[in-house]
């Protein structure tokens, strides 16, 4: 897990508890601003209907005066004159009249309205039944034949009989005017609607028609909230209050969208901001990361890897850099300091070591050319032929040590060693110390071209000579003998190679022939590089010695190897 991974988690964690607290208040705030548009809504409504109200107010208190009057109750000559005196001063009614309990208008400040019949009106059969001030909704005046909203009030006598009612009708077109003289917000529409769903009055008679058309649903009209579009696919919220009785009502409407868009951008800012606050805190960390940690990462990564180049010279320039990242390459620099002086240590002791091998492997080359020389002067002066024959044996064994040494003084500073090369030498030197009378021989080398690490090339050249002085010793038993020894290196096999000494003299019969030395420092010089080694001879066709191992240069031996380590 990355840190900036890690940073971002952290952070994310340590902000949910406030996105979890800000989300909580904007939906508390939401609860709170529906509360608010309801309330706001329901009070317009009731302060949209307040003028409405006073003015059938006071055509009840003026009906009830009227009422008191002797004149009116008892239905005087003087009665007529009394009601007309009363409309007088009373702009917004129509008519003020008295109806007898049959339902005939027999007195009317109007004269044009005495003996019309209101008995089959709805709201005359309503006042036989209850004594209450009632209000119509919209009907068309008998005597001015235009839209007006009659109330009525009953009368009865002492006894409770009924004994007819006093009536006014309001004005429709002075609502209208009482409407529109409000100070209503931007956008709303406030109306006056029966129970038929009839607009009596509206400040906007298309969005009234379309929302007002259908009564409000009860719970409406006891102080909730409803909704219903409109022709352009507009959705208005209204509240609605009774205006006198059961019949009237007044309605105040506002758009959703104009009521609640404020509170969706609250709360949609309250559910948003600790998003913003997240992604913020993320930009930062990303920002704060790349410029004061991630670059400086990189940084010292290409000094590490110049480092790992052996480029200890190298100083991280890091004026600009965050102070813990100064102490990281203070102590990278002391590190390459260290490391560029155990490193010069190291040089000069492998140096001094390769030099003492060197001198070593010298001095034991030296040394054996002495004992050969000395071995070579005393078969020289010795008249036994068995005598001298053990002696030129020995000379030619410790010539071939000398010759092995020679070579390990030459690879000792080399990674590889030319294969082709160190065979065919070895030959040619081994040849000239066993074989120096022997002209008759013929020598062939056929080795592959390859090189091979000293492990592998110092048993190869061992198990050469030994096969090589067994051949001197055994292959070619006379003097005048003719014969030929080829020494060849080819692939056998994938990753196999096959180091092979030939000869073609006199042979052997495997079963007559004991194992001696040279056999068994064969096979040794074979397990020493994990190969095979196998002997075949038969008389008179000559004896082939090979020696069976992985090639050095395979793929898949390095593969291997490096598993195994």
């Amino acid at each position: 897990m990355s840190l900036r991974f890690r940073l971002f988690l952290t952070v994310t964690i340590a902000l949910i508890p406030i996105a979890v607290v800000s989300v909580l208040q904007g939906m508390e705030r939401a609860s709170v601003d529906i509360a608010n548009v309801r309330e706001r809504l329901v009070q317009s409504a009731r302060m949209a209907a307040s003028n409405q109200e006073n003015v059938f107010a006071s055509g009840e208190q003026v009906l009830r005066a009227l009422g008191n009057l002797d004149d009116v109750r008892n239905i005087t000559g003087d009665c007529d004159r009394t009601l007309s005196d009363a409309l007088a001063g009373l702009h917004v009614f129509t008519n003020l009249s008295r109806a007898d309990r049959n339902g005939i208008i027999v007195c009317s400040a109007l004269p044009q309205a005495k003996g019309r019949d209101v008995s089959r009106l709805a709201i005359f059969q309503g006042a036989r039944k209850n004594s209450a001030f009632t209000v119509s909704g919209q009907i068309t005046s008998q005597v001015t034949h235009g839209p007006v909203i009659g109330a009525t009030l009953p009368l009865r006598d002492s006894a409770g009989r009924f004994q007819g009612t006093l009536g006014f009708g309001v004005n429709v077109q002075w609502l209208g005017e009482i409407l529109k003289a409000r100070d209503l917000p931007k956008g709303a529409v406030v109306s006056v609607f029966d129970r038929t769903g009839a607009i009596v009055a509206s400040n906007n008679l298309a969005v009234a028609r379309a929302v007002f058309r259908r009564m409000p649903r009860a719970e409406t009209l006891r102080g909730g909230l409803e909704s219903r579009g409109d022709a352009q696919g507009r959705i208005w919220t209204f509240a609605a209050a009774p205006l006198a009785g059961n019949n009237v009502f007044v309605g105040f409407a506002m758009r959703r969208s104009q009521l609640f868009d404020p509170t969706y951008l609250r709360v949609g800012t309250d559910f948003l901001l600790p998003i913003v606050m997240i992604g913020l805190a993320w930009a930062a960390i990303w920002f704060a990361t790349e410029r004061q940690v991630t670059q400086w990462i990189v940084y010292l990564r290409r000094i590490a890897a110049a480092y790992r180049g052996g480029r200890y010279n190298l100083r991280p320039a890091l004026d600009d850099a965050p102070a813990e990242f100064k102490l990281l390459g203070q102590a990278m620099e002391d590190m390459a300091a260290g490391i560029e002086d155990r490193d010069k240590s190291l040089r000069e002791a492998v140096a001094q070591k390769t030099l003492q091998i060197r001198e070593t492997h010298h001095r034991v080359k030296n040394n054996l050319q002495v004992v050969i020389s000395l071995l070579s002067l005393q078969a020289t002066q010795s008249q036994d032929p068995a005598i001298r024959g053990a002696l030129v044996q020995a000379q030619a064994r410790i010539g071939a040590l000398a010759l092995v040494h020679r070579i390990l003084n030459d690879i000792e500073d080399q990674t590889s060693v030319d294969l082709p090369q160190m065979l065919d030498d070895l030959t040619r030197q081994v040849v000239e110390a066993m074989a120096v009378e022997r002209t008759d021989v013929e020598i062939a080398v056929d080795v592959l071209p390859g090189c091979a690490p000293g492990e592998i090339a110092v048993p190869l050249a061992l198990f050469t000579v030994e096969a090589l002085t067994n051949i001197f010793k055994h292959a070619f038993p006379s003097a005048t003998a003719r014969g030929t020894i080829k020494v060849s290196l080819q692939r056998q096999a994938p990753g196999k190679l096959r180091l092979a000494v030939e000869d073609d003299g006199v042979g052997y019969a495997a079963a007559n022939i004991r194992s001696g030395i040279g056999s068994r420092l064969l096979k040794v010089f074979g397990r020493q590089i994990q190969g095979v080694v196998s002997t075949d001879s038969q008389p008179g066709r000559g004896t082939s010695v090979e020696l069976v191992f992985a090639d050095p240069n395979d793929p898949g031996r390095a593969q291997g190897v490096a598993a195994a380590s």
